[in-house]
């Protein structure tokens, strides 16, 4: 479905729900480019980020983000950018994969404490456009090798070192459309306590039921992400990660080996990852700050 489309939708379906709300909880004290937000709007958002980013932020910030929101949306739209609403469902799928739930679990949770999941939606769907419009007008962040060693050499880093890790990729199986992701992620955890060693716990591993154990695989910190990073360092050999919901089911990784390699390091990696990242922080902000100056922003109240 056009993005065009989806987001008329979008509309409509607030509407319709905002309709079952008391006339003062639906007050509206801002315009947006002819797009209301309302009292409603803004407690919903508050209630989104006491329950996603475990976090309380005041009314106004709330209002401020949903007026940022509804422009980067309103952008998106006038520049006839596609989005199937199957994407965003399988944006708010993948949420709910990580906390080990289905996506109708995550909306049955949210409504029991409140909130509405089209609040959680509309945001996933304004993050989504956004980040293809800042990458298509920042012609692909670029960071170039020369800042990352001169960022490296006031760490005082002079030695670039990393360590390879191998690695054993095992996987508990759910099958397409199984509600079983709470029960094998605890199959896998009781799992990771008896594994003390790869020479027995691969075969033991094999031998469960409804589990693929994967070829060993090799991968150097300064290929992967500091979060990532910081839980392979953390594994000792011979043991597990911590098992974790995938699209194929619960995985879990087998620490077979360790050693350090010269070249390259994983704080290049880190260092380039936050140059990127601070790059593209200006450029949305530079772009949404120009979009805000353009739009009729009416204030109510």
């Amino acid at each position: 479905m056009p993005f065009r489309h989806l987001l008329l939708l979008a509309t409509l379906a607030l509407g319709a729900f905002g309709a079952c709300v008391p006339a003062r909880a639906q007050q509206i004290i801002v315009i947006v480019n002819g797009d209301p937000i309302t009292t409603y709007d803004v407690a919903q958002r508050q209630k989104l980020h006491e329950l996603v980013e475990r976090k309380s932020i005041t009314a106004k910030e709330s209002l401020e983000s949903l007026i940022d929101e509804r422009i980067k949306i309103q952008q998106a739209n006038r520049l006839k950018m596609d989005v199937d609403q199957k994407d965003v469902d399988k944006l708010f799928a993948q949420v709910a994969e990580r906390s080990g739930r289905t996506a109708e679990q995550l909306s049955a949770s949210f409504k029991q404490q409140g909130l509405d999941d089209r609040t959680f939606k509309q945001k996933l769907l304004a993050d989504y456009v956004w980040g293809q419009y800042v990458r298509s007008r920042s012609n692909n962040v670029n960071v170039r090798d020369a800042d990352v060693f001169a960022a490296l050499q006031k760490r005082g880093e002079t030695t670039l070192i990393s360590t390879e890790y191998t690695l054993v990729p095992i996987v508990f199986v759910v099958p397409r459309n199984a509600n079983t992701h709470g029960s094998r992620l605890a199959e896998a955890n009781a799992f990771k306590g008896r594994f003390t060693s790869c020479e027995e716990g691969l075969p033991a591993a094999k031998a469960l039921k409804e589990v693929v154990v994967k070829q060993p695989v090799s991968r150097l910190s300064s290929e992967i992400p500091t979060a990532l990073r910081q839980v392979l360092d953390k594994t000792e050999v011979g043991r597990l990660t911590p098992p974790e919901v995938s699209q194929s089911g619960v995985e879990t990784f087998a620490m077979c080996g360790k050693r350090e390699v010269r070249g390259e390091s994983s704080q290049k990696r880190e260092v380039k990852d936050e140059l990127t990242t601070a790059q593209f922080t200006a450029d949305s902000k530079r772009f949404l700050g120009e979009l805000r100056k353009q739009a009729l922003i009416e204030y109510r109240r």
